[in-house]
């Protein structure tokens, strides 16, 4: 996603042609998103079913991935940012969201979030609230350089 000039254009897109191609308005579709437990390797093996974009070199700041339990996890020491696994974009039809036990959480293109924002990922909190994450700063970066 980091090679795009500009991902907001290219999700967009997904969803357009998701849209286009099970006849929904596109203003009815939204995002559900998988993290996968396998590594990359494994991941990209994986059978291209049902849609949506496999993401892929995303970073999170400010926590770290619990593998085991797919959530949220405080970092280890001296660890600032943390590879994330593959992350399945899967267009779907609007939802209620569950908003218990999820943090929504943003997705920049630079370390500099200024002027960065792409899109709010929905993340397992783990044992945490989404408030712990807040006050964290975490976040998922598609590059670490400016």
């Amino acid at each position: 996603l980091a090679a795009y000039t500009f991902p907001p254009g290219f999700l967009t897109a997904v969803l357009q042609t998701s849209a286009r191609a099970t006849r929904t308005p596109i203003d009815e579709l939204s995002w559900d998103f998988f993290v996968f437990i396998e590594d990359d390797a494994a991941a990209a093996r994986i059978v291209r079913e049902g849609g949506g974009v496999y993401v892929r070199n995303l970073f999170l700041e400010g926590a770290g991935w619990l593998r085991k339990l797919q959530c949220l996890q405080d970092p280890q020491p001296m660890e600032l940012i943390s590879p994330m696994p593959v992350i399945h974009f899967k267009p779907v039809e609007n939802l209620k969201k569950k908003t218990r036990g999820v943090y929504q959480c943003p997705a920049y293109y630079y370390p500099e979030r200024a002027g960065s924002f792409i899109i709010a990922v929905d993340l397992k909190s783990g044992n945490e609230k989404a408030d712990y994450w807040i006050k964290r700063g975490t976040a998922l970066l598609l590059s670490l350089s400016v």
